[in-house]
C-alpha cells in the first residue's frame, strides 16, 4: 500500500502533544530524532513546533521520499539496529517502530542510546491487552491479496474507526509484539531513565529522561 502524503495541518501539532503529553514550549530549540519516522507526520509537527534539527530515518525509501517532503536534508534510510552510540538528542521519538521488528529490547537500547544525559525519549508500542481487534485479520493477512486486505480494513474502519493507512500498518507487518506497561516501564528503568510517566495506556505511550 502507499504511503500517504504527509499531512500538513495542525492537527498533526496537537496529535503529538496530544499523546507525549508535552507542552509546546518543550520543543523549542530542541535537537530531536524521529527514529522510524514513516511518511514524517511528526517530523512535520517538530519543526513547527520550533526545533533548532530533526534527523529523520526510516527502513522505508517510500517513507524517506514523503518525509523529505518537509525535512529535506536531514531525512534519511536507515534501520534503528545501524544506529550507534550516540548521546547527542534532546529529544528521540520512537512511534510505533519496535511492535515491528524481531528485536524490540534490542531496538529499545540503539534508540535509547541516542538520548542525552536530561533528555527525553518518548515510545509507542502496542499495549497487550488490546489486541482481541486485530487478531483475526492477522490470521488471515498472509493468503489475501490487496484488493481483499483494502476490504477488511475498510469492513473495520466501519466497525471500530481509525482510517485505512492506520489498519494496514496494524496488520500488514510480519511482526507486531504487544506488552503490558509495567513491562515497557522496566525497559525504561534498565536503560537509565527517571520520571518515568504513562501519559497513554492505549497504546502505550511512555516517555522518561535520561538519568546516566
Amino acid at each position: 500500500m502507499p504511503s500517504p502524503s504527509v499531512a500538513r495541518t495542525e492537527d498533526r501539532i496537537k496529535e503529538l502533544l496530544q499523546h507525549t503529553g508535552l507542552h509546546r514550549d518543550f520543543f523549542k530549540g530542541k535537537y530531536c530524532l524521529d527514529a522510524g519516522c514513516g511518511n514524517g507526520r511528526f517530523t512535520y509537527a517538530m519543526l513547527h513546533l520550533g526545533v533548532s534539527r530533526v534527523d529523520s530515518i526510516d527502513i522505508s525509501p517510500e517513507g524517506i521520499a514523503k518525509t523529505k517532503e518537509v525535512n529535506p536534508d536531514y531525512a534519511q534510510v536507515k534501520s534503528i539496529f545501524e544506529l550507534e552510540p550516540n548521546p547527542a538528542y534532546d529529544f528521540v521519538l520512537c512511534w510505533g517502530v519496535l511492535n515491528h521488528v524481531d528485536k524490540p529490547r534490542e531496538g529499545f537500547s540503539k534508540v535509547t542510546s541516542q538520548v542525552k544525559k536530561g533528555g527525553v525519549i518518548h515510545l509507542m508500542v502496542y499495549h497487550k491487552d488490546l489486541q482481541a481487534q486485530y487478531k483475526e485479520g492477522r490470521k488471515k493477512w498472509r493468503k489475501w491479496n490487496d484488493e481483499e486486505r483494502i476490504q477488511y480494513c475498510q469492513k473495520m474502519i466501519k466497525e471500530c474507526g481509525g482510517d485505512l493507512h492506520g489498519w494496514w500498518d496494524a496488520l500488514n507487518p510480519l511482526y507486531n509484539w504487544s506488552w503490558l506497561e509495567e513491562e515497557i516501564e522496566k525497559w525504561f528503568e534498565e536503560e537509565g531513565f527517571r520520571d518515568i510517566k504513562l501519559v497513554q495506556k492505549y497504546n502505550i505511550n511512555m516517555r522518561g529522561v535520561k538519568n546516566t
